[in-house]
């Protein structure tokens, strides 16, 4: 590389990588309420006077919570902390621009 290479950071890019992924978060969110009151199995809705019919209720209950506390809980946390981290180094590279600019162009000139 020679001393004149340049680089760019292009701040409207991770500005649009952050409003997609907390459109993503908002999505998971509506998702995972929807799947909450969406997905019960009150007794007797898999049929009545046999064994297997609470079992099968108990196990999605155990696999709609799993889902929500293990699955989509840390799903939504790592969207979440990408988001978070994509605008701080946003507002980090804003931050040198307006740095280098005044230190380039001292008095406003």
């Amino acid at each position: 590389m020679g001393s004149n290479d340049e680089y760019y950071v292009d701040l409207e890019a991770l500005d649009t990588v952050g409003r997609k992924l907390n459109g993503v978060l908002r999505a998971m969110t509506e998702a995972k309420s929807k799947a909450g009151h969406s997905t019960y199995l009150p007794a007797g809705t898999l049929g009545n006077g046999f064994r297997e019919e609470e079992e099968l209720r108990r196990a999605h209950d155990e696999m709609k919570a799993f889902m929500d506390d293990e699955i989509l809980k840390k799903l939504a946390d790592l969207v979440d902390d990408l988001s978070q981290k994509t605008a701080k180094t946003k507002d980090a590279y804003h931050d040198r621009e307006y740095d280098v600019h005044n230190a380039l162009n001292p008095g406003g000139k």
